[in-house]
Formats: structure tokens, C-alpha cells, sequence
């Protein structure tokens, strides 16, 4: 049985009337819920105080069991916190005005591992084939200027590509694009004080200080794109019609030259990057190599990452994809 803690009519909700798979309840005491049912929370209506409160209680109730979010009305302005917090799911207003059956529940289910909310210790020190041998250095980073040109050095390298573009706005309507992709894009790494270094029509690749909370902040900004990308496409980019981000990230040392003089750049962490992402990264994922230290990835989001196999000899990870239909 689907639990949905709602006080609106199955109609509202995009499900069937007299439907004998879910059932709407007013809150999780109101029905002894099994561990191994699903449960959500329809938001709509609810105050940012009662959402939060409703959130921490939903949490506490549901450690360790699937629990999403159904937002008829969209009005999460950004539905990827919802997945920090812990959910399985989010139901946005064009799923729930298409109807909902139960086949998208069930698919939404078989996506999440049953530690959803609340992983053990054993789990939150060994994330999925990540390297516990290395750290990132230690220290704030001293910021681009002081770097030298022709120096060697470590770095996160961050891989985001849009493809497609071109064909779909045309040449003349495609530098336009470009620079709003570009601009935006820098936006929401800036708080990692990523450097947008090497570009081509259809990916972007920024250098990441090597440092733990630089590299945070950079993943959960990369998952909020991937997770907001239908808003991103219409209100940022301006665009008719939806995109996906294919993401990667990579651990390596190359050598340094300013952006716009990479050309003579030769380095096998740089040669990689843009394999993981062009060959091997999923639309729609963020994908992470091996070579990564398992300190740039935020405790609170091991769980929705998975083993994605081996890749010229180095084992990647990759987050759950996220489906808009």
C-alpha cells in the first residue's frame, strides 16, 4: 500500500478515484504503516514552518523506509533539497497532471536503496568505490591568482555538457544560448569557486579547488542542476523545450595555464575527464570516478550514489538518475 499524508480528494493528487493501491491519510499515526510501504507528503499548502516540521517528523517516523514528496502545485522552489533531506522521490505538478499509476511509484521504489533517511556508520565511512587513501590537502585555498602558470598541481575536475543545443535553437539563436548556459553555469558553481576552464560547443569543464568543503559544495550544486534542470532549461536558458546535464567529476594533477591558453595543455587527468563524461556519463547523473577522495562527497548524500562498474581501469560511481516524463 502507497500512504499519502494529504488532507485533498484522490483527484488532486493525479490518482485514480476509489484507488485500491493508496491510501490518503491525514498523518503517519492515523495508520499503522509498515517499514517496507511507501509514504508521502503532499506539500501543498503547507507554510515553510509546517513543511519543515512536517519534513523532521516524516524523518524520524520513516528512518531506515522509502518516504517522497508529491508538490501538485510546484511549489518547491527547489525540489532538490528535498533529496538531502532524505527522500526517495519527488512528484512535480506535470506528473501528478498527467495521472499517476502505480507503476511510477513502484519504478520510483526500485531506484532507492532501503537505508533511504538514515544510512548506518558502516555505510557513511565506505561509499561505493570511492579512495579512502587519499585526502584532499588541508588548508583554504589561496584562490586562482595565486596559482603560477606552468605549475603542477591537483585538482577536482568538474565535466557539464548540454548536447544538442545547436540543432534544436539553430545557428543563429545558439551564441545567445551558449552565453546564458555559460553564465549561468558559473553561477552555480561560484560558491565552489570553480574556474571555468576549458569549453567546446557542447561541454564546459571547470577546475575545483582541491579542497573538502570547496568539493561539496560543487557536488550538491552539480545534483540541484541536474534535479532543476526542467527549470533551468525554461527560466534561466530561456528555452521551449527541456535539457538534461550530463555531470562528472575527476581527481588529478595537471598542469596549470589560464583559461583560453589550455591549448597546449597535455595531461592524463584532463584526457579522462572528458572521457568519463563524454563516453561514459549518464544524462541526467553525476557521475564520479574513483579517484575521487570520499571527503568530497557530503556524508547526507552517500546513499543516492551507486557503483556505475569500471572505466579505463578506474571504478566510477554515479548518483540516481532522475527522470522527468
Amino acid at each position: 500500500m502507497i500512504y499519502i499524508i494529504s488532507s485533498k480528494k484522490a483527484a488532486a493528487l493525479g490518482l485514480p478515484d476509489k484507488c485500491p493501491w493508496a491510501k490518503i491519510v491525514k498523518n503517519t499515526k492515523e495508520q499503522e504503516i509498515q517499514a517496507d510501504e511507501q509514504v508521502y507528503l503532499d506539500i501543498s499548502g503547507l507554510s515553510s514552518t509546517e513543511l519543515k516540521k512536517a519534513i523532521t517528523s516524516l524523518k524520524k517516523s520513516r528512518t531506515g523506509s522509502f518516504w517522497g514528496v508529491i508538490d501538485p502545485k510546484g511549489t518547491a522552489a527547489d525540489p532538490a533539497l528535498f533529496f538531502f533531506e532524505g527522500a526517495g522521490d519527488y512528484i512535480g505538478p506535470a506528473l501528478v497532471k498527467k495521472g499517476l499509476d502505480k507503476k511510477r511509484f513502484a519504478a520510483a521504489e526500485a531506484l532507492v536503496p532501503r537505508s533511504t533517511g538514515s544510512l548506518s556508520a558502516e555505510k557513511q565511512k565506505s561509499p561505493a568505490m570511492l579512495s579512502s587513501k587519499v585526502k584532499l590537502p588541508a588548508g583554504k585555498f589561496e584562490g586562482w591568482k595565486s596559482l603560477r602558470a606552468g605549475t603542477t598541481a591537483p585538482f577536482l575536475f568538474l565535466f557539464v555538457s548540454v548536447s544538442g543545443l545547436r540543432s534544436k535553437v539553430g545557428d543563429a539563436g545558439f551564441t545567445a544560448v551558449k552565453n546564458r548556459l555559460r553564465d549561468f553555469l558559473q553561477q552555480t558553481f561560484a560558491a565552489a569557486d570553480a574556474l571555468l576552464w576549458m569549453e567546446t560547443e557542447n561541454n564546459s569543464l571547470f577546475l575545483v579547488p582541491p579542497r573538502t568543503p570547496n568539493a561539496r559544495v560543487a557536488v550538491e550544486a552539480g545534483l540541484k542542476l541536474i534535479l532543476n534542470s526542467r527549470f533551468v532549461a525554461f527560466e534561466k536558458l530561456g528555452l521551449l523545450f527541456p535539457v538534461d546535464f550530463t555531470i562528472a567529476l575527476h581527481y588529478g594533477k595537471t598542469v596549470f595555464r589560464a583559461p583560453g591558453k589550455t591549448g597546449s595543455v597535455i595531461a592524463e587527468s584532463v584526457n579522462y575527464i572528458f572521457h568519463l563524461g563524454g563516453k561514459k556519463a549518464d544524462p541526467g547523473r553525476l557521475t564520479i570516478s574513483g579517484e575521487v577522495p570520499e571527503d568530497a562527497l557530503p556524508e547526507g548524500l552517500l546513499d543516492i550514489f551507486s557503483s556505475a562498474g569500471v572505466f579505463e581501469g578506474i571504478p566510477v560511481i554515479h548518483s540516481r538518475r532522475f527522470v522527468y516524463k
